[in-house]
């Protein structure tokens, strides 16, 4: 498994490390690319619970929510920006409770509804909206965007590892019985010092040490954190992986899912706290 996942990698990267290099339009179709996958993987899961979601809705609001943050000024900085994805917000609401009205009926709605809410809201504003914003700040985009998946992808590597080689006390058992309290506390100490090394050589005029390892901290914690709530999904429909497109990875949620909660923190931390204007 550990060389299926490895030579994945290793044959995956080049080609993504390039289009977050390049950023721009390439950029813009990998986040779609991503997130329309990440979304099909996503309602075949629900599809387990309800049989009521048509997934055309949901993948094209998904996808929205990248192209408006790659079309539009930064939400933070141009009000009129952020009352349009206010705005979408609201539209995916009224829509996901609309569709159900629409049937007439009560048994199971509610579920298809949290349903509906849960996939576009996470995979398309979490992560697709916030991952354009992220590459599309000034000079240092790209070096976030690096930042983001070298911190979380490097972590989680570690945590396997270690869980594997020297982890005997189960996290969460039911919901993911493999993950060790030795391998998350791992996963901890390598984003930190891999968050530490990036921000050193990538982002040392931007960055403090202290920052560095903050947001280290922050996204491991909030990584592993989406890594469950993903595994989460999959143990209530009984499933292990989210879909087979990778292999020794699963689908693209499998390998996306730390991403959608880490890529909206970054953003937060880096604009908000003033380390950048």
């Amino acid at each position: 498994m550990f060389w299926r996942r490895t030579l994945s990698v290793v044959l995956l990267m080049p080609l993504v490390l390039l289009m977050i290099y390049l950023g721009s339009w390439l950029f813009l179709i990998l986040v779609t690319a991503a997130v329309l996958m990440m979304q099909i993987e996503y309602c075949r899961l629900a599809h387990q619970l309800t049989d009521k979601i048509n997934p055309v809705i949901p993948v094209l609001l998904t996808v929205a929510f990248g192209i408006l943050a790659f079309f539009l000024p930064d939400p933070l900085v141009d009000i009129k920006a952020s009352m349009v994805v206010q705005g979408l917000l609201v539209g995916v609401l009224i829509y996901a409770f609309a569709s159900s009205l629409s049937r007439g009926q009560v048994a199971g709605e509610l579920v298809t509804v949290t349903l509906k809410l849960t996939g576009i809201i996470t995979i398309g504003w979490a992560f697709a909206y916030h991952c354009i914003l992220l590459r599309n700040i000034d000079d240092i985009g790209m070096q976030l965007i690096v930042l983001l998946i070298g911190t979380i992808w490097c972590g989680d590597t570690g945590a396997y590892l270690v869980g594997r080689a020297i982890g005997k006390h189960k996290l969460i058992t039911p919901i993911s019985p493999r993950k060790t309290i030795e391998g998350t506390v791992a996963g901890l100490i390598v984003g930190v010092l891999v968050s530490i090394l990036l921000c050193t050589f990538l982002l040392q005029d931007t960055l403090s040490l202290l920052n560095a390892a903050i947001i280290g901290l922050l996204l491991s914690v909030f990584g592993q954190l989406g890594d469950l709530s993903v595994s989460l999904m999959k143990r209530t429909v009984g499933v292990k992986d989210s879909g087979d497109y990778i292999p020794g990875h699963g689908g693209l949620l499998d390998r996306c899912d730390s991403l959608m909660f880490c890529a909206p923190i970054l953003y937060y931390y880096i604009t908000l706290s003033g380390l950048i204007h």
